[in-house]
């Protein structure tokens, strides 16, 4: 890696990890146990899972002769698949408000999506015909870029444009350590309101040993429910079900390409070959 530049984390994109997620309001909590099965029926590609646990706790009247009543469940499941490396690969996690597939190996968007479209169909299955009410649907990006020269040489224009209205002009004078927290709603014709959330953090690690400034951003979409009932479809296991979830995901996927473009200066958005169908 070159001095006084921002690398990608990766060779050929700076993407750490993608997440697709749904948010339920209700009714998952009480349809974990359907979900299970997906242990056995998802083994080949996630030879890896375990149970997660809540506790719930009964609160009394404090004396002596009545304590806190305590009880554990089964409040989720976490299916995993590795790399030779022994890093995660794919996950996908359910907890009794969420369901996130999460792919820590991007390659293609076509080719995730195909994957992702595959897991949520079963997963939907199982809770065919229950109570379950879902809340919202969102993507979220995880993009990475190491500072490969000096702490004291840190420049975030060397990978931010100043103009951009994504970030505060203080990013360019806070030196190597700073956060941009924000969010705001768009207007979308075909989905309505999408909540779009940017946090971009540059903060210190190390990496292969040397103290490098590394920059995250950490952006999601967020469709939540406007009218009741209008997401119901998007838990829907069949075509019609997973062609509306592919048409939302194609939107954020897409918004959020054209954020980054507004974001990153030219020579990096090149560098990530941003608008290239490699990592489209």
């Amino acid at each position: 890696m070159s001095d006084n530049r921002f690398e990608p984390i990766n060779r050929a994109h700076a993407i750490v990890e993608m997440i697709f997620f749904f948010e339920f309001v209700s009714g998952l909590d009480e349809n974990i146990d359907r979900l299970l099965s997906l242990r056995s029926d998802l083994k080949d590609d996630f030879p890896s899972s375990y149970l997660l646990e809540t506790v719930e706790v009964e609160i009394t009247p404090q004396t002596p002769q009545t304590p806190r009543k305590m009880s554990s469940k089964t409040g989720g499941i976490e299916l995993q698949r590795f790399k030779t490396d022994d890093s995660l690969e794919w996950l996908i996690r359910v907890t009794p408000t969420s369901i996130s597939i999460h792919c820590l190996d991007y390659t293609r968007w076509k080719n995730v999506l195909e994957k992702v479209n595959v897991y949520v169909k079963k997963i939907f299955e199982k809770l065919l015909g229950t109570d379950v009410n879902i809340s919202g649907m969102g993507l979220k990006y995880v993009d990475q870029f190491v500072f490969c020269g000096e702490l004291k040489d840190y420049d975030a224009s060397l990978l931010f444009k100043r103009d951009s209205s994504l970030l505060h002009l203080r990013a360019f004078s806070s030196g190597h350590q700073w956060h941009c927290h924000s969010g705001w709603f768009e207007d979308v014709r075909e989905f309505g309101e999408i909540l779009s959330q940017m946090n971009i953090d540059s903060i210190v690690s190390s990496i292969d040993g040397v103290q490098r400034a590394v920059v995250v951003i950490d952006h999601a979409f967020i469709r939540r429910a406007q009218l009741e009932g209008d997401m119901a479809l998007y838990i829907l296991p069949g075509k019609a079900g997973e062609e509306v979830r592919s048409r939302l995901a194609q939107w954020m996927h897409d918004a959020n390409k054209q954020l980054l473009s507004g974001l990153l200066i030219d020579t990096v958005r090149d560098r990530i070959s941003l608008h290239a169908d490699e990592i489209s």
